[in-house]
């Protein structure tokens, strides 16, 4: 027989602990579920995400603040994938030694810069 899954949702964290408890208690397989937002962490689909949810969330984590430094330029240049339009902001921030990278969405393109040697000529 296959298992049966019941979610139950509550607002107050204290009742969700003592549910659970009660639940242990008489034998079932109770477990927590993270009610956090699930957020993609690569490319284009990362990008969708920040579009459709407003506000700075993490996008990567790192130990080294020259890997999390590099994260955030390519956001904030458009040079990551998903990201070209430039209609995202970036930073970093060190807690306990760990490097998170955050992002949004800023809903406006910056404008566009000139690559060198665009829009030049040919010599012959």
């Amino acid at each position: 027989m296959g298992k049966t899954t019941i979610r139950v949702q509550f607002d107050d964290p204290l009742d969700a602990a003592h549910f659970l408890q009660q639940c242990r208690r008489k034998g079932l397989d109770a477990e927590l579920e993270d009610s956090r937002p699930q957020i993609k962490r690569n490319g284009p689909a990362l990008a969708a995400w920040l579009k459709a949810h407003p506000g700075w969330y993490e996008v990567g984590k790192s130990v080294n603040r020259a890997a999390a430094n590099k994260a955030v330029l390519k956001i904030r240049n458009g040079e990551r994938r998903g990201f070209e339009s430039g209609q995202f902001e970036a930073r970093m921030e060190n807690r306990d030694g760990q490097w998170y990278v955050y992002a949004r969405h800023i809903g406006r393109p910056r404008p566009h810069r000139a690559k060198p040697g665009e829009g030049m000529d040919p010599l012959f």
